[in-house]
């Protein structure tokens, strides 16, 4: 029978079940475990606690069912063996506690009365899911702890996680409390890397047919066609199929809690180092080499469905692109379809320009027309499988900030730019970009002056358009029109009207 305060929770079934009036209506979820508990023996057990430590069990219990909503004092007793009823103090410390809130209504068993309800207060009651989350860490520009972040709701800890592995939010060690803090990062700078991702697939024999599906097993190594080793290093972020991913530090098996701090990926996107050398001398448990990138854990389905249509949008375009290759060299595009990438920038362009070349004498006949016609209709197709986007998405992996090699060149030169004005003279002055008396400074522009060379004011030179007329013709034979006539002759002559009485 289900149980009106939603104890249905309590049971194998797991039910959900609605309790209070139309006005008060509230659902009290399961918490993903079977549970069976004996009340009175549960109740015998924390009877001699102390008050703060029964106000403790109650708000850990509200916490842990936080997603359910307001609980009644019955379903508080049946779980915790509190009863709030009795323990009036422990009622009172609740209220007044900033952790928990309460709300009265009716008693469903007798609607003349009233009864407090308990829910958990989380610090931002804003945050719901992931999109609220990244919301209000964006809104904090001086950082949020985590801990503050840590009761929001269930999942939280691990949406926290996925942020900072996809470089969507940025976090710092707190030395001084033990705990990381929180900031907004602003708009991220992207890069490809070099290399086409190839999908993980199966050769799987169905009715007498070699066919490639995904693999079932979980894949935590992708194939690429160019070394990352030169871009990439082991911890940093890396983006394949659309899911952000660390590149693989572990030396052992077991999740990412289980590995030595040395082999640890850091909080930050990107490293300036490499991690410590005792990890190669234990060995890493996944290779990373010059066509394997290893990943921190498994692709998910959705990261191998952008892979597999990555890989035949390269197909379609490769196969347009070698079928029209004719039409292709007839409209001006010449990058060859070996590189979908450079074959889809060429089309942005080359096919506009292509189409308004002046047709040769040799193409003007009939067959010539038809020729271009079924042309330009490979082109419209051609142009609309380099545009497809999971062709730009998926078919290389990202990663944050610039590669490897890019910020190692820039390390071992950055110490050679002069680092003031004589030392940058000379540098100019030997690689021939400036004469050795001349001056590294242009002399400055001088400023226009409104003075002529004897400092009175330049006058103003006033030109009459060709045809011009006067347009108030209305006060044409008036005493105003006269003086308006006068002084567009004196304009005419280049002489001064004044100012107009300003």
């Amino acid at each position: 029978m289900s149980n009106r305060y939603g104890l249905d929770f309590l049971q194998q079934e797991h039910v959900l079940d609605e309790i209070g009036s139309n006005e008060h209506r509230r659902k009290y979820p399961n918490d993903g475990a079977t549970v069976l508990v004996d009340t009175e023996a549960l109740a015998a057990s924390v009877e001699k606690k102390p008050d703060l430590e029964k106000q403790f069990d109650v708000i850990h219990f509200l916490q842990a069912h936080r997603s359910a909503g307001f609980m009644p004092p019955s379903v508080i007793y049946q779980r915790t063996g509190i009863s709030l009823e009795e323990n009036v103090n422990v009622a009172q410390m609740l209220k007044r506690n900033p952790k928990i809130k309460v709300e009265v209504i009716p008693d469903p068993e007798l609607p003349s009365e009233t009864i407090d309800t308990y829910a958990y207060q989380a610090k931002y009651n804003n945050v719901k899911d992931r999109k609220t989350l990244l919301a209000q860490i964006n809104r904090c520009k001086n950082g949020v702890p985590m801990r503050d972040m840590a009761d929001s709701y269930d999942r939280v800890i691990f949406d926290l996680d996925a942020l900072i592995t996809a470089g969507d939010i940025m976090a710092l060690h707190n030395t001084e409390d033990k705990d990381k803090v929180l900031f907004p990062r602003g708009e991220p700078f992207l890069v490809e890397l070099d290399g086409i991702i190839v999908p993980p697939l199966e050769r799987k024999n169905i009715a007498a047919k070699n066919e490639m599906m995904p693999p079932r097993r979980p894949v935590y190594c992708v194939e690429t066609d160019s070394d990352p080793r030169s871009q990439l290093r082991r911890g940093e972020a890396v983006q394949i199929g659309g899911t952000w991913f660390r590149t693989s530090s572990a030396v052992k098996e077991g999740s990412l809690k289980d590995q030595p701090a040395r082999a640890t990926a850091p909080l930050s996107v990107v490293s300036l180092k490499s991690l410590s050398k005792r990890n190669h001398i234990d060995g890493y448990i996944r290779a990373f080499n010059d066509t394997t990138i290893p990943l921190d854990s498994a692709l998910p389905a959705s990261a191998i469905k952008n892979l597999i249509q990555s890989k035949e949008a390269r197909e379609r375009l490769i196969r347009l692109a070698h079928g029209g290759r004719a039409a292709a060299q007839l409209l001006g595009v010449n990058a060859h379809a070996s590189n979908p990438v450079a074959l889809a920038a060429s089309l942005g362009t080359s096919h506009a320009a292509g189409s308004r070349r002046r047709p040769h004498k040799a193409h003007t006949t009939s067959s010539t027309a038809s020729l271009k016609a079924a042309t330009q209709e490979s082109m419209s197709k051609l142009k609309e499988a380099a545009l497809d986007p999971c062709l730009s998405l998926y078919s290389h992996a990202r990663r944050h900030g610039c590669t490897k090699d890019i910020r190692e060149m820039y390390l071992k030169t950055r110490d050679k730019i002069p680092q003031s004005e004589v030392d940058l003279k000379e540098a100019l002055v030997e690689h021939n970009l400036l004469e050795t008396g001349e001056e590294m400074r242009r002399a400055r522009l001088k400023k226009r002056s409104n003075v002529d060379n004897d400092g009175k004011p330049k006058k103003r030179r006033y030109y009459e358009r060709k045809n011009q007329r006067m347009t108030n013709t209305h006060l044409e034979g008036t005493e105003i029109g006269a003086v308006l006539r006068r002084a567009t002759e004196k304009q005419q002559q280049g002489q001064s009207v004044g100012d107009g009485g300003m």
